[in-house]
């Protein structure tokens, strides 16, 4: 079964650092960032569970949502 994205949500740290989260369907969250802007340092991923996440975060991912998949989001990250 393939996985479907129910939400995404982009944030920059600092104007320029990315902070990324995408949610599946499946519950699985990716985490794509950047620490810094050195070599080394940009374009990294993390594979996340939702007991990973802050409560701000869900709430990102929450509000990043569609009407059509904001009750499954919730499910997913049970609030």
């Amino acid at each position: 079964m393939n996985k479907k994205t129910i939400s995404v949500s982009h944030k920059m740290k600092g104007g320029v650092l990315d902070d990324d989260y995408t949610l599946y369907d499946d519950g699985t969250i990716l985490h794509e960032y950047d620490k810094h802007s050195y070599p080394g340092g940009q374009n990294l991923k993390e594979s996340l569970t939702v007991a990973d996440l802050s409560d701000e975060v869900k709430q990102r991912l929450l509000e990043a949502a569609s009407d059509e998949n904001k009750e499954l989001v919730r499910k997913t990250l049970n609030c």
